[in-house]
């Protein structure tokens, strides 16, 4: 009889204990995440249109292959879409002088191809082109647009690594210099890490080159534009005693404009209205001293990476 009971009231609460178990594997479902080493398509898109230094538009990016190389790691193979704007000086030779990397922001190459520690341009990229005959013809070639644009990038040519979208020649009266814009399309490898903050490029490569750690390239950059930065407001403070020794006194105003107005062009051949990251120089001066300053690589006033000068003591 004890038996028989025990047996029924087990199966009355069966069901319930299936319920149960039920709801409690639905919970774990819920509260345990499962970690995903492959990022999708659309996160890769977004950690390479967004790495540091860049920002991309959707249709300037082309993703090509996605691949896990660890739980918390994967690599990206993409196509994206780069602008550059080459000049051509004196002698005829055409170089590589911005990269767009933002909508309406250009990077200084020169300043980049320190970073990078491009070697020196072949010959053959720099020799004159013979006289253009041919009416459809770009000057630069798109032979030495990619001749250019091999060498700045390390890229070994010939390659498919670089490959030129258009070349759209600006006239003199457009432009101070002739110059013109490169469309390119630059096949590259991203490795992604996962972190607190989702997928992000850690490293880049371009072609068979070397791995490249992105806070490093930008830290070295930044370094370079803070001498850059130095170096110009050292400039402006020597026109600013030339300026005093025929005067009397410094530029009186609170604006950097109306100081380079006043000092361009008898004490100062050049005019000095940025610093390396696209912001305004700041000056502040009296008769008798001045204060110059750049808001360094966070663009914010007053913080530890401003680059001051000021009058010396009289």
């Amino acid at each position: 009889m004890f038996q028989s009971v025990f047996t029924t009231s087990n199966r009355r609460k069966s069901p319930w204990r299936f319920l149960f178990g039920l709801v409690v594997l639905g919970l774990v479902g819920f509260t345990v995440p499962v970690a995903n080493a492959v990022p999708s398509q659309k996160q890769a898109r977004a950690a390479i249109a967004r790495m540091p230094g860049f920002e991309l538009a959707g249709s300037a990016l082309r993703i090509k292959s996605v691949s896990a190389t660890s739980a918390v790691a994967a690599e990206v193979t993409a196509d994206l879409q780069a602008i550059f704007r080459f000049e051509k000086d004196k002698e005829g030779s055409w170089r590589v002088a911005q990269v767009r990397t933002r909508p309406d922001y250009w990077e200084d190459i020169t300043l980049v191809a320190m970073a990078l520690g491009s070697a020196a341009i072949p010959g053959d990229c720099t020799a004159l082109d013979p006289p253009i005959k041919n009416p459809l013809a770009t000057d630069p070639s798109v032979k030495r647009a990619r001749c250019l644009l091999g060498s700045l990038l390390r890229v070994q040519l010939p390659s498919d690594t670089i490959r030129i979208q258009e070349v759209t020649p600006f006239a003199v009266p457009v432009a101070p210099q002739p110059s013109s814009l490169v469309a390119t399309w630059i096949r590259v490898e991203a490795r992604l890490l996962n972190g607190q903050k989702g997928w992000q490029v850690g490293e880049l490569r371009i072609g068979k080159g070397e791995w490249v750690k992105l806070d490093s390239l930008v830290a070295t950059l930044n370094e370079l534009k803070q001498q850059r930065a130095r170096a110009e407001l050292e400039s402006i403070a020597r026109a600013l005693e030339l300026f005093r020794r025929e005067r009397g006194f410094y530029v009186v105003s609170d604006e950097h404009a109306v100081a380079i107005d006043h000092l361009n062009p008898r004490y100062l051949p050049q005019v000095i209205r940025v610093d390396p990251w696209h912001q305004p120089y700041k000056y502040a001066g009296q008769r008798d001293h001045y204060n110059l300053r750049s808001v360094g690589p966070d663009g914010k006033d007053n913080t530890a990476d401003d680059i001051t000068l000021t009058s010396p003591s009289r």
